[in-house]
């Protein structure tokens, strides 16, 4: 349809230039009539030759799109064709394939009543024998899982390997286990028993962490290694090597784990590990394991102190501000006592080196004073020392005063932390809001550990300052007495 829409384009346009050259040599006719008769004869010639080779191309140019379309045409009924056959060959594989799962089906019908009724056939022929196979199975599916996390299992490691192997068969339903895998089963659970009541040194590879590295998120993960080392179980309760308690699971084997024991554990493991014979004290854990893993798990007090984060680090350094300032000046105060009670006693001869001292130098260089005078100006001494005295204690007040409100302030963060943690994942997971529970926790019990003793320090300083201010007071009321009586 193409090709005949462009063959009916291109006579159009053929017709259009042919009438439109007809009518120029019309003109060109009635304009030259009179003047150039032999001009319009040879224009009139040349015409009719160009309408030749322009009607000459046109049917060249039709017969070359006829020959495309026919190609094209032939193109497409062999690619018809061609479908056609495939589709063809699909249907009747279709057809087979759908004859074959017929076929399938009914086999599978006629195979599953023979299987039942071997499967009767079966039963019947084992008869008490199935119920003791079943024993046999459950025993074994339970001694593999208890394998697995056994600390034995570590010592006899191919032992849950055949387990596991003589469970699969049972499970079958198309085998029966031997008398040789009864007893094999009968010899791993006599062995269990026996390697209960052991300690046993043996070696065995051991993982640990090594150390720590960045990932490709560029976060610091733990890196492990594994090495052979020599261990020392204790039954199926506690694994220990060196200093270093191990955990043990089926796909990792023995674990050490991260942090070690307190002190005394260490001790009664390495007593236990350097004994040769005899009886020697060691912790059990009855958990195989978990309760120590916890215990290891618990936060060192480093730790705890760090759960108060900016809050917590505020009260710490106020603390030992406090504290060196009141240890300070209690030492201070303690040696300048000294010296005024000294000074008491030798009342005659003053010393500028402390406080009672400078009062009396006072008295001594105005004798010619009256009392009042002498009252006023041995006040004045006074209250020069005072401050020397008191100096600092007012700071070491505040601390112990701002300490609990700090950790009041933390507490309040750490419940704001808590909720938000709420808000955002919800109340099913406890470890979101156990971040802000721990630093409210922490931060009021560091405000109250630092409050409590510098409120005391506080009291011990103060206490020898007055000591100090009463014994000036009383000293000057004697001499202006004396001077009184004097007088």
């Amino acid at each position: 349809m193409n090709g005949f829409s462009m063959l009916k384009c291109r006579v159009r346009l053929v017709l259009i230039t042919i009438i439109s050259l007809g009518a120029v040599t019309i003109s060109a006719q009635e304009e030259e009539q009179t003047n150039a008769p032999a001009a319009a004869d040879e224009q009139q010639t040349r015409a009719a030759l160009d309408l030749s080779a322009l009607l000459a191309d046109t049917l060249r140019m039709q017969q070359q799109d006829k020959n495309i379309d026919q190609q094209r045409q032939g193109r497409f009924a062999a690619a018809r064709d061609k479908r056609q056959s495939e589709l063809t060959a699909m249907r009747n594989e279709r057809v087979r394939q759908e004859r074959i799962s017929d076929r399938l089906d009914a086999q599978f019908v006629l195979n599953d009543v023979r299987l039942e009724e071997l499967q009767s056939e079966l039963r019947k022929e084992l008869g008490d024998l199935q119920e003791l196979f079943g024993v046999i199975q459950q025993t074994a599916s339970e001694a593999q899982e208890d394998y697995k996390t056994s600390y034995i299992s570590a010592h006899f490691p191919d032992r849950a390997d055949t387990l596991q192997q003589m469970v699969a068969k049972m499970a079958s339903l198309t085998q029966l286990v031997s008398i040789d895998e009864i007893e094999e089963l009968w010899f791993h659970l006599q062995n269990d028993m026996i390697e209960q009541g052991k300690v046993v040194k043996f070696s065995a590879p051991v993982t640990f962490k090594s150390g720590q590295a960045e990932n490709i998120d560029g976060q610091l993960v733990d890196v492990y290694a594994t090495e052979d080392r020599e261990v020392t179980r204790v039954g199926v309760f506690n694994t220990v090597s060196g200093n270093d308690i191990a955990t043990f699971d089926s796909e990792r084997g023995l674990v050490l784990l991260d942090r070690q024991m307190p002190g005394n554990y260490v001790d009664l493991s390495n007593d236990l590990q350097n004994s040769s014979a005899g009886v020697t004290s060691f912790l059990l854990d009855p958990t195989k394991g978990v309760l120590l893993s916890a215990l290891v798990r618990e936060p060192t007090l480093i730790e705890k102190v760090q759960e108060g984060k900016v809050v917590g680090y505020v009260i710490i350094t106020l603390g030992i501000i406090g504290l060196v300032i009141a240890l300070l000046r209690i030492f201070i105060l303690s040696g300048v006592q000294a010296k005024v009670t000294k000074q008491s006693k030798n009342i005659d001869k003053p010393l500028t080196s402390n406080p009672l001292g400078r009062v009396v130098k006072v008295f001594q260089d105005n004798p010619n004073s009256d009392p009042e005078s002498m009252e006023l100006k041995l006040s004045e001494a006074i209250l020069k020392e005072t401050p020397k005295l008191n100096a600092w204690l007012m700071f070491v007040k505040i601390i112990a005063t701002v300490a609990p409100l700090l950790g009041l302030l933390g507490t309040v963060t750490g419940m704001i932390q808590t909720f938000q943690a709420i808000t955002l994942y919800g109340a099913g997971d406890p470890q979101m809001m156990a971040g802000g529970i721990s630093q409210a926790l922490v931060t009021t019990v560091l405000g109250l550990v630092v409050a409590l003793p510098t409120l005391f320090l506080h009291w011990l300083a103060s206490g020898r300052a007055k000591r100090v201010e009463q014994l000036l007071e009383e000293t000057t009321a004697g001499l202006i007495a004396k001077q009184i009586e004097a007088n």
